[in-house]
């Protein structure tokens, strides 16, 4: 059984304090430790070490990043140890945490609720606190482990009937540690000898086990590269396609590829540690139109059943439902439910994030419905105009920030607001009208608010169904992004609800401003067409130049406003001359979805002719 150990004592360990922590340390054959930073913990997947040092110190406090925390634990070997540095494991609840920078509005804090889940947790499972020093040595083999693959009975199962099934559409899926990808290849390898075969995945590093089971080339295509070839018809549809860690997929794309080959094999791991889970199965599966068959395998290859360090990990990210009485812990599972991706990061910011607002609705003693939100706004004058002019970009005011800066309404980072972060129903309960009721009680609830509130606002992936939903409980539509989530594959929307009668004002201002301007977007084709015109949302397609587009205009010259921020404003003035402004025809003349990605040196060039060519002040 492999084990973890928190080590107190740090002063024979070959490793060094960084200002505000976040590295882990594996053994390595050239040198005695190899250091890994938490943000590159991914290049570790796969690997396999007898024993890994998790370092939680900081100079000024602690740093504890749960999903990298989560991949090295992945990658000790059966009967191997994790071993966890923190000298102040006994304050720890009272300590800074430095990787609430990530998610707490680049502000350090104390995260007492996390860390007495971490503590209870490490009292459940009896791991031992030691207080003396230790000595590691680093010898041993610590290369990625090649198995003498010898299938279990499941694995077996899958490799003899899924050739032969008659589905469609196939979905394998398993906890790490399974031999999920090395299944997956084998697959590959013996479905090669009759017939065309290939695989994508959202990286080639997460397949070395994948073409280890192949044993032979199996050609690869980028997501992205094997949409183009789909859509241009270049590719042949009678194949089987591979597809490793679908869920790390905009579902779009899953789509496009299961309705287009012959024959998909999907392979993603549940109770990932990048928040991929159940929520992929609740989100995709229902979305098929052809023939389906789900398989799983829950045997581990890479440490004995019932590993406690595993059971820790899957508690401590909450990935199973457990007797906590610990309602974060239940409303955490009700997103975890209800949403294609919930993360580790989400978890940190829900257990301890400042300004963060819950909503639950419970029914006979059960949580069925919640509602997550983040207080926003409230900027001074001074901040609020350097994030108009591009000089600012402070973290959190997701929404205010966004309309401020590329809706070009500064008003929304002045005024008071409330976002709807994230809102959840239990599956089977939804469709009862209970996320409806969610918000109605939410909005009365914060109508009288003190200080009062100006408007509350919403963010997501802009599909026809949430776009009806949101417009039904009374929020209007005032900004789309043009680029698409990397992570839903859909452009957001941003809905807002007046509560005042200053927010009223800015809610007629912000309809009229994106109705204005919405028409002229590159991508405002796409979007009507996919959205079968918003429900009978009409454009005012305002070609004229206001102040505003001026005023835009001398942020683009003079600050440090962006292209895409100033797009609609430079085509009215395009269309006002078109003669003099000459040097913009082939922007909007050849409009398409790669408009607003222009470089450095034409941008500059563009400032430095409208600097010449237009007196502001005369405007």
């Amino acid at each position: 059984m492999r084990s973890l150990i928190i080590v107190t004592d740090d002063k024979k360990l070959p490793v060094e304090l960084n200002a505000q922590g976040g590295y882990f340390y594996v053994p390595d054959i050239v040198q005695q430790f190899k250091c890994c930073s938490f943000s590159n913990a991914k290049s570790i997947l796969g690997q396999e070490r007898p024993f890994a040092i998790y370092d939680m110190r900081a100079e000024q406090g602690v740093n504890f990043n749960l999903e990298a925390f989560a991949i090295l634990a992945g990658t000790i070997q059966e009967n191997g140890t994790l071993y966890l540095l923190c000298p102040q494991w006994q304050t720890l609840e009272h300590e800074i945490d430095f990787d609430a920078l990530r998610w707490n509005e680049n502000h350090a804090i104390a995260c007492p609720n996390f860390y007495q889940h971490l503590k209870k947790l490490v009292e459940k499972f009896g791991f031992q606190i030691q207080t003396n020093p230790i000595a590691l040595t680093t010898s041993g083999n610590f290369s990625a482990k090649s198995y003498n693959f010898h299938l279990t009975q499941e694995q077996q199962n899958i490799l003899q009937n899924l050739p032969l099934d008659s589905a469609d559409i196939h979905l394998i899926t398993a906890p790490r540690g399974r031999g999920k990808s090395t299944l997956s290849g084998l697959l590959a390898n013996q479905l090669s000898t009759q017939n065309q075969v290939l695989i994508t995945a959202r990286t080639t590093s997460v397949l070395p086990h994948f073409f280890e089971g192949a044993k032979q080339a199996i050609p690869f295509f980028a997501p992205d590269h094997l949409i183009e070839q789909i859509k241009s018809q270049q590719i042949s549809p009678h194949q089987w396609l591979f597809v490793d860690e679908a869920a790390s997929l905009p579902l779009p794309i899953l789509n496009q590829l299961c309705d287009y080959f012959d024959k998909v094999v999907l392979t993603t791991t549940t109770q990932n540690y990048e928040g991929t889970g159940r929520g992929f199965s609740l989100k995709f599966l229902p979305q098929l139109t052809r023939s389906n068959k789900h398989w799983q395998l829950t045997k581990p290859l890479r440490w004995a059943e019932n590993d406690p360090l595993e059971q820790f990990v899957n508690e401590l990210l909450l990935l199973e439902e457990t007797e906590n009485n610990n309602n974060l812990a239940d409303f955490y599972h009700l997103l975890a439910q209800a949403h294609y991706k919930t993360t580790p990061t989400d978890l940190r910011r829900l257990f301890d994030g400042e300004q963060q607002i819950l909503h639950q609705e419970y029914q006979n003693e059960q949580l069925i419905g919640g509602m997550w939100a983040v207080n926003e706004g409230n900027l001074d004058e001074n901040l609020t105009q350097a994030i108009w002019q591009g000089k600012r970009r402070p973290q959190g005011n997701l929404v205010a920030q966004y309309l401020c800066f590329q809706g070009n309404l500064p008003q929304a980072c002045k005024l008071r607001s409330v976002r709807i972060s994230r809102i959840a129903v239990l599956p089977e309960k939804q469709n009862q009208g209970i996320g409806k009721r969610l918000i109605s009680d939410f909005i009365l609830q914060n109508k009288d608010k003190k200080p009062p509130l100006d408007f509350m606002s919403v963010s997501f992936g802009l599909t026809a169904p949430l776009y009806c939903f949101w417009s039904a409980c009374g929020f209007r539509l005032v900004q789309i992004t043009p680029n698409k989530e990397a992570s839903s594959g859909y452009r957001s929307a941003m809905m807002i609800y007046p509560l005042s009668a200053q927010g009223e004002q800015f809610c007629q201002d912000a309809e009229q401003a994106f109705s204005r301007d919405f028409s002229l977007q590159p991508f405002f084709s796409e979007m009507c067409a996919d959205l079968q015109n918003f429900c009978g949302f009409q454009p005012l397609a305002e070609l004229n130049l206001s102040d505003v587009d001026w005023q835009n205009l001398q942020g683009f010259v003079e600050q440090q406003r962006t292209f895409s921020a100033v797009y609609v404003s430079l085509k009215r003035l395009y269309y006002s001359d078109r003669q003099k402004f000459a040097f913009l025809h082939d922007i909007f003349e050849q409009e398409n979805a790669e408009s607003l990605k222009q470089p450095k040196s034409w941008l500059e060039n563009c400032r430095k002719i409208l600097q010449e060519q237009l007196d502001f002040k005369n405007h």
